[in-house]
């Protein structure tokens, strides 16, 4: 059974809300009614899964960068 909780949930009781991902497998966090996260245990990441995730990271932080330079250049002078 998909275990879900609020962000505020999350804020207010994250250790209860670790025991429930413990229990359960994984938790949906949701704010707005809209699904925002996924928290899993540390066993269910699978290594390639965690390769392929530190490449899009890095991929999507370039890209923020690369749309926001002039505003980065603008709080660097």
């Amino acid at each position: 059974m998909p275990i879900s909780v609020t962000a505020t949930e999350v804020a207010r009781d994250f250790n209860g809300v670790m025991e429930k991902v413990r229990v359960a497998g994984s938790v949906t966090v949701f704010k707005n009614s809209r699904p925002i996260a996924q928290i899993i245990p540390i066993e269910a990441a699978k290594p390639d899964q965690e390769e392929g995730r530190t490449a899009d990271m890095v991929d999507v932080a370039k890209g923020f960068i690369d749309e926001y330079a002039d505003v980065f250049a603008e709080l660097a002078k």
